[in-house]
């Protein structure tokens, strides 16, 4: 299966009498897109702005973050299942407004909302204070509850981003990726054979992503193609969880350990493949889903090493600890990747809500606790108050690490680094 990954590169964003993408610059008609939005009667649309790097913007109640693209040929389809129809992701051209994201944002009681800036100290810790983010704000219809208000938030940023992504159609793009797990040259049967098992969180309605369209709790483990992922086959679909313990659409979609994955593929390792696992709620369920990964990666995808990542908080530890222990016990060599919770000073005892003596390669993405200062803003776009920090957000704040999209990212997509003792 071959992707083709079309870039065009977006270095600025303004509204105009008419959409389109011109010379690096997109066009939003900005009374077009509302009317397009507002077809939807679970929501009332208060507004689109645009967030620009560099400005002194504070970007708050951010529940979901995509990237504008669509299928050349195509163009009224992507994401199948959950907003196009349902076909199969990861073959074809793709063409992404590169450098341009979409933010669904609402404030409600029982969501969890995350605050990005786009200069000071938080800007530092987040790829979104480097991105152009068009940004809907949105709150739910007075009879709508909220997995409905998620599901037309959800539709309002898919269909956004379909919507501007359209403006590529037929244009030359600034670069081409192409992904293949081809073989691709001799020798590559030499090379330690890697997969890696992509654990995605399965707890209940707005607690979990969609998987071409469906909850991802009525899985069970399955071997995707790496090209499935990175081209919209899963997005999240998660409200009521922490910023920084949900993977957003845009982090699925430039998936940092399957980008590495190609990248050394058939140079310092032979790729396999990836097996996407639900997170189970009751420990029998774990532990049924880690036996059935561990014999797809081991007798399907032929692996020798496998890179695991959890989706959630302590809980999944649990299911992380269980997959690594199901692939030790059939020899397959594991590294998993583990956001910590230290406390606001680093000094708590208990990391990890799960431990195994087998899990002997460990990757830290950072203390979830962490304090961080940000400074007073001039701008803020999604409301000056936000339902689990008190008081006013425009002004001075020390927060948790937590609360900034992929300031922590279970995935890597971050600008904190680990250092090794």
């Amino acid at each position: 299966m071959k992707l083709e990954i079309q870039n065009f590169k977006v270095i600025d964003i303004k509204f105009d009498d008419r959409t389109r993408y011109l010379n690096g610059s997109l066009f939003i008609n900005k009374k077009e897109l509302v009317n397009l939005i507002s077809k939807d009667s679970r929501i009332k649309l208060l507004d689109i702005q645009i967030a620009y790097p560099g400005s002194k913007t504070r970007i708050t109640n951010v529940l979901e973050i995509s990237e504008p693209r669509i299928k050349e040929g195509n163009e009224n389809e992507y994401y199948p299942g959950i907003y196009g129809k349902l076909f199969r992701a990861g073959h074809g051209k793709t063409n992404v407004l590169k450098g341009a994201t979409v933010f669904e944002i609402g404030k409600q009681n029982g969501f969890y909302g995350g605050l990005v800036d786009m200069m000071g100290e938080g800007a530092f810790l987040t790829p979104y204070s480097k991105t152009y983010n068009i940004c809907l704000v949105m709150e739910p219809a007075s009879d709508t509850n909220l997995v409905e208000y998620g599901l037309a938030l959800k539709r309002a940023g898919l269909k956004t981003s379909v919507y501007l992504a359209k403006t590529t159609s037929g244009l030359i793009p600034d670069e081409v990726e192409v992904f293949e797990l081809n073989s691709p040259g001799e020798g590559i049967d030499e090379l330690p054979k890697i997969g890696y098992l992509f654990q995605l969180h399965s707890h209940g309605d707005s607690r979990e992503p969609f998987i071409y369209g469906d909850n991802s709790r009525r899985y069970y483990p399955t071997i995707l193609h790496p090209n499935e992922i990175l081209d919209g086959a899963i997005v999240c679909g998660h409200y009521n969880i922490s910023p920084s313990l949900k993977n957003t659409t845009y982090t699925l979609l430039n998936h940092p350990v399957i980008l590495d994955l190609y990248r050394m593929h058939g140079k310092e390792l032979n790729f396999k493949g990836v097996v996407i696992a639900p997170e189970p709620t009751s420990l029998t369920e774990i532990k049924r889903t880690a036996m059935m990964s561990a014999n797809l990666l081991k007798h399907f995808l032929h692996v020798e090493g496998v890179i695991i990542t959890k989706e959630g908080g302590g809980h999944t530890d649990v299911d992380l600890m269980e997959n690594c222990e199901a692939c030790e016990q059939m020899g397959i060599k594991t590294v998993l990747i583990d956001n910590e919770w230290l406390g606001p000073d680093g000094m708590g005892e208990l990391p990890l809500l799960a431990v195994s003596q087998m899990a002997d390669a460990m990757i830290s993405v950072g203390n979830i606790d962490d304090l961080v200062h940000l400074p007073p803003m001039d701008q803020i776009i999604g409301g000056d108050t936000m339902p689990d920090i008190q008081g006013n957000v425009s002004g001075e704040l020390n927060l948790p690490l937590r609360f900034i999209p992929n300031g922590i990212s279970q995935l890597g997509l971050t600008y904190l680094t680990t250092q090794g003792y």
